[in-house]
């Protein structure tokens, strides 16, 4: 450790808000305290193997966060995935059968009346249930270019509708 580079207790007081950034923009409320720990070994992990040649602390510690608190969510979904109850299978089913609108779409549902049905799709699961394009195209059996011109009509109507 070089006698100019500050404490790691210093380092991890300083850096708590970067940490609870994190699992604030990841969007982690599951698990809290867990994630909240990993960031901060990650965070330890990058002190130690930093080298100031490459760049700043700061660029470093935060990627180097949120890329650990990623793998770790990733792991997690994969094993949740492969580990699921088929009572929690049964139990979606119902769940999804009472589904009333939620209070978004019911929100959006002005600004989607000059949508076509495959842009209000769009927008209902991109931006509602937060799916990415290759997971629509795959649900619906369309081509993810398909997806991505639903998107840009969408877009552009709601943009021109938000101009007037």
């Amino acid at each position: 450790m070089n006698h100019n580079q500050p404490s790691f207790e210093e380092v991890l007081k300083n850096y708590e808000p970067a940490i609870k950034k994190q699992l604030i923009s990841l969007r982690i409320y599951k698990d809290h305290d867990e994630f909240y720990q990993i960031g901060r070994l990650a965070l330890w992990d990058a002190y130690r193997k930093f080298n100031p040649e490459k760049g700043t602390f700061s660029t470093y510690a935060i990627s180097y966060i949120r890329g650990r608190m990623l793998v770790s969510l990733r792991k997690e979904r994969k094993y949740s995935d492969h580990h699921s109850y088929a009572g929690d299978e049964q139990l979606e089913a119902v769940v999804s059968q009472h589904e009333t609108t939620p209070l978004e779409i019911e929100l959006l549902e002005p600004y989607l009346t000059n949508l076509s049905e495959r842009e209000r799709l769009w927008v209902k699961e991109s931006i509602i249930k937060q799916k990415k394009t290759a997971e629509i195209a795959s649900q619906f059996n369309v081509s993810t270019p398909t997806v991505r011109s639903w998107k840009k009509t969408a877009l552009t109507k709601l943009r021109n509708q938000a101009s007037l």
